[in-house]
């Protein structure tokens, strides 16, 4: 099941006063309800000593160790795709604090049960930026000072981001079947299912302009790639989303995850996920059964 968005916020085609005043009132009264549950994850009671007494695959301590290497790069992204339109906006600014405090919480938490399963994690990050954080930074400084509704482009990448990382960690939760890697994984996915449905509602309420939207779809349809690339090389993340989306189940969570994007405003028949699996690490047969996406 997706997280469930729900806004009260009325279009700003209203074209009154008031029914900016409306918006803005609800998307703070969403940011509020937001940040009021923001805090670290929860792991009392995580039976950190059966870590090791429950077999893990090769392939699932390779996964988690590239997905915890992700969430510790966050540390980063105020200094590459964090825009001063993003940080001085009342709602997407309080929201983004939040936000890289509890994915800090997350490498953290991935990192501890890495170490109980005999695993050196990898190192805490220094906060070097990448080239590809360098080009984002870039990016991003001319963009968003050039164009005002950048933030809407950051808000639909991010719910793409958000919606992946929570498919992602499902997938890797089932497939792994270690109890207490599920335990873990179910308190990270409430915080990302919480993640998610601030990105996907900013996203729709910033998307009603029918020209926003087409840009900034055509701006996903052409570079949105899955997080990751440019922290763990190109062949590691292909392995990790061929590994976890491979077979029909891993096809059927591929397009839920294109299912909940085709939702938002211009976006519709949009595959972003799909196409660049399909594109990049071609985990799926010709025929292979139809698994329902509902």
């Amino acid at each position: 099941m997706h997280p469930t968005v729900h806004s009260k916020t009325p279009h700003l085609h209203k074209g009154t006063a008031s029914a900016v005043e409306d918006a803005q009132a609800a998307a703070l009264t969403q940011l509020d309800h937001f940040v009021a549950r923001s805090r670290p994850i929860d792991l009392d009671g995580i039976a950190w000593r059966q870590v090791a007494q429950e077999p893990l695959s090769p392939e699932v301590i390779r996964t988690l160790t590239c997905m915890q290497s992700i969430e510790n790069h966050t540390v980063v992204f105020p200094r590459t795709i964090f825009s001063t339109r993003a940080l001085t906006d009342p709602s997407i600014g309080p929201f983004l604090t939040c936000w890289l405090y509890e994915e800090g919480f997350h490498a953290r938490a991935l990192a501890q049960f890495l170490a109980a399963a005999g695993q050196a994690p990898p190192p805490r990050s220094k906060g070097q930026l990448t080239v590809k954080d360098r080009v984002e930074a870039i990016a991003t400084s001319i963009f968003s000072a050039l164009w005002r509704d950048f933030p809407a482009l950051h808000m639909a990448w991010g719910a793409l981001h958000e919606m992946t990382t929570l498919t992602a960690y499902r997938r890797l939760a089932a497939l792994s079947n270690h109890p207490v890697l599920t335990d873990l994984l179910s308190r990270v996915l409430r915080d990302e299912a919480r993640h998610f449905a601030f990105y996907y509602w900013q996203a729709r309420e910033r998307l009603q302009r029918p020209t926003t939207a087409k840009l900034i779809r055509f701006l996903i349809d052409r570079f949105w790639k899955p997080v990751g690339i440019g922290i763990q090389s190109t062949a590691e993340i292909r392995f990790v989303a061929g590994y976890l989306f491979s077979g029909a189940e891993g096809h059927a969570a591929t397009r839920r995850v294109d299912a909940a994007i085709q939702r938002l405003p211009g976006f519709t028949g949009a595959s972003p996920l799909e196409t660049w699996i399909s594109r990049e690490v071609k985990c799926w047969s010709n025929t292979e059964p139809t698994t329902s996406i509902s």
